[in-house]
C-alpha cells in the first residue's frame, strides 16, 4: 500500500495578514514612484521612444532597399543598370523592393516604366526578354511598360508597339468577359 501525500492545510489566519502585507508594500511601491515620473521625465521618455521608432522605420527601409537592390543583382542586371534604377527608386520615393515585386500601385508602375525606358534608352540593343529577365517581368509587358512610358511622356518611342490598340483590346475583353460572368450568372440562375 502507498502513501497519499495531501497538501499541507494552509491556516488562513496566516495567509490573511501576510496578503495585506504584499498589498502594502505595491501601494508603497506606487507612491513612492509617483515623484519619479514627473512631467519632464514623461516628455523625455516620449521623446526617447520617438526617436528610437524612427531609427528602427529608418533601419528597416534600409533594409528593404538592400533586399530590392540584391534581388536586382540576383536577377543579373549588371551594375549599371541597378545605379539607373536606384537613381529613379530615389527620384519617386519608391523602394528597390517595391520595384522589384509584382506591386502595381500608381507610383510604383510609373517608377518601374521610367527604370525600365532608361535602361532601353542606353542600351537599345538590348532585347526585352533580357530585360525583362532583370526586372522579373515578361518580355510584352517591357514593350508595354516602354511605350506606356513613351505616351505619357511624349519621350521618343523606342519600340514599335501601340499602346492605344493594346488599351483597346484589353477594354473590348474586359466588357466581353464581363458579359460572360452576367450571362453564366443569369444561365445558372435558370436552371
Amino acid at each position: 500500500m502507498s502513501l497519499i501525500a495531501y497538501p499541507p492545510v494552509l491556516n488562513a489566519q496566516r495567509i490573511v495578514p501576510v496578503h495585506k502585507a504584499y498589498v502594502e508594500a505595491k501601494r508603497e511601491r506606487i507612491r513612492s514612484a509617483k515623484g519619479i515620473y514627473t512631467k519632464e521625465f514623461i516628455d523625455q521618455a516620449r521623446e526617447a521612444r520617438t526617436r528610437a521608432d524612427e531609427a528602427k522605420e529608418l533601419a528597416e527601409k534600409q533594409e528593404a532597399r538592400r533586399q530590392g537592390m540584391l534581388t536586382f543583382r540576383r536577377q543579373a542586371m549588371p551594375d549599371w543598370a541597378r545605379q539607373i534604377v536606384e537613381h529613379i527608386c530615389e527620384k519617386h520615393g519608391v523602394c528597390p523592393s517595391e520595384m522589384s515585386s509584382d506591386n502595381r500601385k500608381h507610383r510604383v508602375v510609373r517608377a518601374r516604366n521610367e527604370a525600365i525606358y532608361l535602361v532601353k534608352d542606353r542600351k537599345p540593343m538590348l532585347s526585352s526578354p533580357q530585360i525583362g529577365k532583370w526586372f522579373g517581368k515578361d518580355h510584352t509587358s517591357i514593350l508595354h511598360s516602354l511605350a506606356s512610358y513613351s505616351h505619357a511622356t511624349g519621350a521618343k518611342s523606342l519600340v514599335g508597339y501601340d499602346i492605344e490598340g493594346a488599351r483597346e483590346r484589353n477594354r473590348r475583353k474586359a466588357h466581353t468577359n464581363g458579359r460572360d460572368a452576367l450571362s453564366r450568372r443569369n444561365h445558372g440562375a435558370i436552371e
